[in-house]
């Protein structure tokens, strides 16, 4: 059971900081997830928003700012005073600075295709392609990352929006992909039985700040994993069905 820490310990800590994230791998926790956007010069760094808005003391598109002005911004006083100074993580920094090495659930969610040759480039300079799996919303973006990496691991990051299973799981080996992410409510046990079927891995997304009762159906349904802002309750439930 992949238990992936969305943002990080997300329900606890500022999303997508250094902090967030060295609090989920403190759980135990081996996988966490984070977003990429860019900036006006190019840089990748790690937040959800095409703004600035939501998650630090600054306002603007994050792609009309340039590197410095992102990590001059306060990442954490939206959340609490207590967090105050917290920054925004470039995607370098969290290859490179975390303690345990996690493996990593990088989606892109900048517009275009023309940073993913960066994005692969950082995790080759890593020496992370080992522990990384790219994923996307943005399903067109799959191909790409697939022609330029064969290797590397995909997810499909899918909507149902009243497609049948099969549709969607032929949607996901036509991208690429080796991984299979319905939104939890989209996920029941013959879902996760075709998709074993044909070969997929099944991840769950949607469980935000869930307290146990969907994780527990989702194990229930035979799911590979999950993302959840509350690794720490998932974390309790895999220890106590033993599926560590």
């Amino acid at each position: 059971m992949l238990n992936i820490a969305h943002r990080g310990f997300s329900a606890q800590y500022p999303e997508n900081t250094i902090l967030s994230f060295q609090k989920a791998l403190e759980l135990g926790v081996t996988w966490i997830e984070l977003d990429l956007q860019t900036t006006a010069d190019d840089q990748l760094v790690v937040m959800h928003d095409a703004t600035v808005d939501r998650t630090t003391d600054g306002t603007g598109p994050v792609s009309e700012k340039t590197l410095e002005e992102v990590l001059a911004l306060d990442a954490g006083i939206h959340r609490d005073e207590v967090f105050r100074n917290q920054r925004v993580p470039t995607f370098d920094q969290v290859l490179d600075q975390l303690d345990p090495v996690p493996r990593i659930v990088v989606e892109l969610k900048f517009s275009g295709f023309d940073a993913i040759p960066r994005v692969l480039d950082a995790i080759a300079s890593a020496g992370a392609q080992s522990r990384t799996v790219i994923s996307s919303f943005d399903l067109p973006k799959l191909p790409r990352v697939k022609a330029l990496a064969p290797e590397m691991p995909l997810t499909a990051l899918l909507k149902a929006e009243g497609r049948e299973t099969q549709e969607l799981i032929s949607m996901t080996i036509d991208l690429g992909a080796h991984t299979i992410a319905p939104r939890c409510s989209d996920i029941d046990r013959s879902l996760v039985e075709q998709a074993h079927d044909a070969g997929l891995l099944v991840r769950a997304w949607g469980l935000g700040r869930d307290q146990g009762e969907e994780m527990s159906r989702m194990m229930d349904c035979g799911v590979d994993g999950m993302t959840t802002d509350c690794p720490d309750i998932l974390q309790r439930l895999v220890r106590e069905r033993g599926l560590t």
